[in-house]
C-alpha cells in the first residue's frame, strides 16, 4: 500500500507520521501546513505557498518543501529543516482556499505519488473533538484537514495517537470516542520509529511529539506543560495508535460544516461559531505581546531558575516539566533560543534532561 499522510496539525503530526512508518506507512509523503508555533514563525496563522521561495512544484497544486527552500521575510517554517532531517518528503498543505482547495491540493498529490489511500494523522486525538470541550484551544487546522480529506473522496483513514498529550481533551474521553467510532487498534509507535525522529526534539519545541516519542521509550508520569502549565500523562496507553475511518469521524466533529468553504478566513468563522475558539486570534493577541520583546539566549547562569522551575512543578505534582514551558518560563522566546536551552540541559543535567522532558 502507499499511502499518502497528512499531517492533521502541522509540523509536529509531520514528525510522528515518520515514527508511525514502521508499523503503518511506507516511503512516506507527508502533506503539512506550515503552522508553527511563534517562537518559530511570528506571525500569527498559517502559511501560504506565497510566503516561501524555492517550493518544488512537483504538479499542478503539488508543492514540495526542500532542504533549501525559504520563507519570504518576516514570516518563519520549521519546514524546510524538517525536510532536511526527516525521512520524509514534505509537501506543503495550503489552507488559504479553505477545505475546498486543501482537497484539490491532496487529491492532486494522491495522483501525482500513485497513493491507494490517504492517512490523516492526529497527536492528541483533537480532531474527534464535538465542538464543546472545555480544554478545546485549537480546532481549526486538525478540522479543516479532516473536512478537506473526506471531500477529496478517496479512500481515508483518521489515525490517532497519544491520546490527550494536547492537553485538550482529556485521554479518557479521546479513547471513548475512538470505541464509540469502532476504531480499531494499529500498532503502537515502538522503539525503531522513534529512533528516526528523536534528533528532532534537540531544535523543535513540539511538546505533544516529543512526549509522545518519550512514552513511547517507557517514560511515565505526569508532564507539565505549555505555557499555562497543565499536565498531562504519560500512560502504558499514550503509544497506542488507532486508526477511523474519516467519514465517520468527520460526522460527528464540526468538520462536517466546512466542506463547502474556500478560503481559511470562512472556515475559521465557522469553527469560531461552533466552538467559540479561534487560535488565530489567540495567536494574534500573543504575537502583539512578543512584538518588542528580546528572545533571552540560555546559559549555564539559568541552571538555577531551571531547577527552581522545575521545584515548583514537582509541588504542584508533575514528574517533569517540558522543555517548551521551561522556556516558557525564561524567556527563551525564539527558536535558537530554544536549541540552547535544550543544548545547556543536554550538557549540564543529562541525567534529569532527555529532549524535550526535564525530569523534576
Amino acid at each position: 500500500m502507499r499511502n499518502l499522510v497528512v499531517a492533521a496539525g502541522g509540523g509536529g503530526d509531520a514528525i510522528t507520521a515518520v515514527a508511525l512508518r514502521c508499523g503503518l506507512l511506507d516511503e512516506p509523503v507527508v502533506l503539512t501546513y506550515s503552522w508553527d508555533r511563534l517562537m518559530i514563525d511570528p506571525l500569527p496563522g498559517p502559511r501560504t505557498a506565497n510566503d516561501f521561495d524555492g517550493l518544488h512544484q512537483l504538479a499542478p497544486h503539488v508543492n514540495e518543501v526542500a532542504p533549501a527552500t525559504t520563507t519570504r521575510p518576516p514570516a518563519g517554517s520549521s519546514l524546510p529543516r524538517l525536510a532536511a532531517e526527516l525521512p520524509a518528503r514534505l509537501v506543503l498543505l495550503d489552507p488559504s482556499g479553505g477545505a475546498v482547495g486543501m482537497a484539490t491540493q491532496i487529491d492532486a498529490a494522491a495522483a501525482y505519488f500513485a497513493a491507494d489511500d490517504i492517512v490523516l494523522v492526529d497527536v492528541g486525538g483533537d480532531a474527534l473533538t464535538d465542538g464543546a470541550d472545555p480544554g478545546l484551544r485549537s480546532p481549526l487546522a486538525d478540522q479543516l484537514a479532516l473536512a478537506a480529506c473526506v471531500l477529496v473522496g478517496r479512500p481515508a483513514r483518521l489515525v490517532v495517537t497519544g491520546a490527550g498529550l494536547d492537553g485538550e481533551i482529556p485521554a479518557e474521553i479521546v479513547l471513548q470516542r475512538l470505541e464509540g467510532l469502532a476504531a480499531h487498534r494499529l500498532a503502537p509507535i515502538d522503539g525503531e520509529g522513534v529512533a528516526l525522529i528523536r534528533h528532532v526534539f534537540g531544535w523543535h519545541p513540539s511538546e505533544a511529539s516529543g512526549m509522545l516519542a518519550a512514552a513511547a521509550d517507557g517514560r511515565r508520569g505526569r508532564v507539565e506543560v505549555r505555557d499555562a502549565g497543565d499536565h498531562v500523562e504519560l500512560t502504558g496507553r499514550t503509544a497506542e495508535v488507532f486508526a477511523v475511518d474519516a467519514v465517520r469521524a468527520a460526522a460527528v466533529t464540526p468538520a462536517t460544516l466546512l466542506g463547502r468553504t474556500t478560503s481559511l478566513s470562512e472556515a475559521e468563522a465557522v469553527i469560531r461559531d461552533v466552538t467559540g475558539v479561534s487560535e488565530i486570534r489567540y495567536e494574534s493577541t500573543k504575537a502583539n505581546q512578543m512584538r518588542d520583546r528580546t528572545a533571552h539566549q540560555p546559559s549555564a547562569a539559568d541552571l538555577a531558575a531551571v531547577d527552581a522551575h522545575a521545584s515548583a512543578a514537582r509541588k504542584r505534582g508533575a514528574d517533569f516539566i517540558s522543555a517548551r514551558r521551561l522556556a516558557e518560563l525564561i524567556g527563551a522566546s525564539s527558536l535558537d533560543a530554544y536549541a540552547r536551552l535544550s543544548s545547556l540541559l543536554s550538557a549540564q543535567r543529562p541525567d534529569r534532561f532527555e529532549p524535550s522532558l526535564y525530569r523534576v
